[in-house]
């Protein structure tokens, strides 16, 4: 638990709440077709309501631009502003990941395996309940 709380409160900067710097984060290393509110809810475990809000709240920070897909005009597609990108450059979650990346390999690959697993297990638990 402290290790989430330590990590979830690294988020709190730049005017941004954790789960805003999650959203920039997915939108900005999604594909061209990932790059939707429905797909974001997916990956967020979230309602489609949800993830529009948080989208709404970026769109009008100015980090996130809605275009539309020239197939699809109904299809908005949510692309990472310069203002975004810059941001992402000083994303507070580096510095966790630089302490898992001085870690030993072994300890590295042995620590993914186990998050997998325990992510997986929640996952399962969630959809049953």
């Amino acid at each position: 638990m402290h290790i989430g709380h330590l990590a979830d409160s690294l988020g709190y900067t730049h005017g941004l709440k954790p789960s805003q710097w999650t959203a920039l984060r997915y939108f900005a290393g999604a594909t061209s077709a990932q790059r939707t509110v429905s797909a974001f809810a997916d990956f967020h475990a979230t309602t489609r309501g949800a993830a529009s809000q948080m989208v709404e709240v970026l769109v009008n920070k100015e980090l996130l631009v809605r275009v539309p897909v020239p197939e699809d005009r109904r299809v908005m597609q949510l692309h990472p502003t310069a203002k975004a990108q810059e941001l992402l450059r000083h994303d507070p979650l580096k510095e966790f990941a630089g302490v898992i990346a001085d870690l030993p390999t072994a300890d590295q690959c042995h620590l993914a395996e186990t998050l997998s697993e325990l992510l997986r297990g929640l996952l399962a638990k969630r959809q049953t309940a």
